[in-house]
């Protein structure tokens, strides 16, 4: 989530943010390819064998902070992002078991609207996302413990230009592969607490020679079911990168960090259910830092 400018000063501001910029914008927020913080309720729960639908809107608004937490400030000025966005997520689960485990497969497809401001200058972009599948996915089912593993592959089909103003790009330009974990725990008395914990390792940005480092993440809810179909929880995300940046080879001591928490509401009518979440990032270092608004709707087809 990077245009000729017709002024030089125009042109400076642009180097400047991409040197202080650019590799954060990509790796957090500029071309994400998992939106922090979209799983929570029933997170390790999957449904039964059948074809379901999932529907994401997506508001995230932030400033981007350097490696010791405070707002990076180029010659142009602060750097703002403005995300909004939309994906289409179909899962299949079958009726098939591997290792005790219902196999399952899912794709997300998704869409942007990405703005990125540097003091008096923007860039908007809008487009295809990168899209994201997983081939496999295994679930098992207790009577108080969910829990699936899974792969998830993202796909570079997002647009992308290493000359994109601002380093406004919607796509990441290269491959990512992430192995997760995701467990629901429902302990009694209404009360549920999930956590999906998921390790993305990336590829190199062929175009940049920039190699974004790995990162542990984990979406986490803690709710309870208030009403026979209203649902009150806590949650957010953490992200962890745990290995440098390299460009050309070269660490670039730039390790991501972010922490969010907000309150989430799930509203269950029959098989559908709707959820509203705010994740207000409290620390960010090396990333974005700002507010995420979800909206998410699940329902059969």
């Amino acid at each position: 989530m990077r245009t000729v400018f017709k002024q030089a000063a125009v042109g400076v501001v642009t180097v400047a943010t991409l040197a202080y910029a650019g590799s954060a914008a990509q790796a957090v927020e500029g071309a994400v390819q998992y939106p922090h913080g979209a799983e929570g309720f029933y997170a390790g729960a999957l449904p039964p064998p059948g074809t379901y639908f999932l529907g994401y809107g997506i508001r995230y608004d932030g400033t981007l902070q350097d490696s010791s937490g405070r707002d990076v400030v180029t010659p142009g000025g602060k750097v703002d992002l403005e995300v909004n966005a939309i994906a289409a997520r179909v899962v299949h689960m079958t009726d098939k078991t591997l290792f005790g485990g219902q196999y399952g497969v899912h794709a997300i497809v998704p869409v942007f609207r990405n703005t990125v401001s540097v003091g008096g200058t923007s860039d908007t972009n809008t487009g295809l996302g990168d899209i994201t599948v997983n081939p496999f996915i295994l679930a098992w089912h207790r009577p108080n413990l969910h829990y699936a593993v899974g792969l998830d592959i993202n796909i570079p089909t997002g647009k992308y230009s290493a000359t994109r103003a601002l380093g406004n790009n919607i796509g990441a330009n290269y491959w990512s592969f992430e192995p997760l974990l995701a467990v629901t725990w429902l302990p009694g008395d209404g009360w549920e607490v999930n956590g999906k914990f998921m390790y993305n390792t990336k590829l190199e940005n062929k175009d940049t020679n920039y190699q974004s480092g790995d990162e542990i993440h984990v979406d986490y809810t803690v709710g309870k079911t208030v009403a026979e179909n209203l649902t009150l929880g806590v949650g957010g995300y953490w992200v962890h990168q745990i290995t440098d940046d390299e460009r050309n080879g070269v660490a670039q001591n730039n390790k991501a960090r972010v922490f969010s928490v907000g309150p989430q509401i799930k509203y269950q009518a029959g098989a559908t259910s709707l959820i509203a979440k705010w994740h207000h990032e409290v620390e960010s270092k090396s990333a974005f830092q700002g507010d995420r608004v979800i909206l998410k709707l699940v329902t059969p087809f």
